[in-house]
């Protein structure tokens, strides 16, 4: 018999806190990375072609190594989709509140400063204030799949972990989820940027489209080729150094360094249908278009995939910038 969702990510939440220490008392003070060889994930070999010839997804694989994305349909439930939106948005008017959510980016008015709410904060407003403070805010929640089964259901896909089992070729393990209700007007960005991951690039996103998606509503834009560039360079120690651990010197540097990458690429709006799913290389250059059209929405869910012990995060040193 499995043991209860809520049992086991409690396990993965003590395990966390407890490895550095037991780490300490071994003696194995020195980061895990430095032990053990960079070798990059099958598909990002220099041979990956080679390999994938004969396969009957090979068209896949081979958009996945030029381009370092994918398009997907029906790995996904649509039913699981449209039940987690309904309870995202039910947040603002439920009858209890959820214990230890928050609702992230909340704004009083457009161009107010934004600020994360408890959701029983939110609950304990006027009904005129939660209308406005939704319709000003680009409000997303990030492990919503904590709190609501549909979400969870989504999140444990299994059908989509295969698939990004494959483009690893190794089991994936889905990590992180953030919902976004609408726009999310990112800044160019690379999520090994982001992440700590160690061997490099064992870092798959997919963008699951919850509603079909407008121009004017700030799709996901991504530049196809991009993840073949190398990395940053001045992000020498990585996993260590990244755009959370970097000073505001080295980070201006990371994002003209984007910048630059950008340029020298295609640049392509998702515009999808319900459903659809964007699977992108963890190089791989992209953000959020403006949003054009005010209050117009674009609900999605991202999910994060690494491999067992890629993610290095409980080793890294701070100070953190978030």
């Amino acid at each position: 018999m499995p043991l209860p969702y809520g049992f086991v990510s409690g396990l993965q939440r003590i395990r966390r806190r407890v490895e550095p220490t037991v780490r300490r008392v071994l003696g194995r003070t020195a980061p895990s990375w430095t032990r053990e060889p960079n070798v990059l994930p099958w598909l990002d070999q220099p041979d990956a072609l080679d390999r994938i010839a004969g396969a009957a997804d090979a068209p896949l694989l081979q958009r996945w190594i030029e381009d370092g994305y994918v398009v997907v349909d029906d790995v996904v439930d649509r039913t699981d989709v449209d039940a987690m939106i309904a309870a995202l948005d039910g947040l603002w008017d439920v009858a209890a509140p959820i214990a230890h959510l928050e609702l992230l980016d909340l704004r009083d008015a457009p161009g107010e400063s934004p600020r994360n709410v408890p959701h029983a904060e939110v609950l304990g407003w006027e009904p005129a204030r939660r209308e406005r403070v939704q319709a000003a805010s680009d409000w997303r929640i990030h492990g919503f799949h904590y709190h609501d089964a549909s979400a969870r259901r989504v999140f444990s896909s299994p059908r989509l972990r295969d698939l990004v089992s494959r483009l690893f070729g190794r089991r994936a393990r889905p990590f992180a989820a953030i919902n976004f209700m609408k726009g999310s007007r990112q800044h160019l960005h690379q999520d090994m940027g982001v992440f700590h991951i160690y061997p490099h690039n064992y870092l798959i996103g997919a963008w699951i489209a919850c509603e079909d998606i407008a121009a004017a509503s700030g799709p996901l834009v991504v530049y196809p080729g991009s993840h073949r560039v190398p990395f940053f360079p001045g992000f020498a120690d990585y996993p260590q150094t990244n755009l959370r651990t970097a000073d505001a010197a080295l980070a201006e540097a990371y994002e003209a360094h984007v910048e630059e990458i950008a340029r020298r690429f295609p640049r392509h709006e998702f515009l999808a249908r319900k459903g659809q799913v964007l699977l992108w290389h963890g190089m791989l250059v992209h953000g959020g278009a403006p949003v054009e059209r005010p209050g117009s929405t674009r609900k999605s869910m991202v999910i994060h995939y690494s491999v067992r012990g890629a993610d290095r995060a409980k080793e890294i040193r701070g100070p953190v910038r978030w």
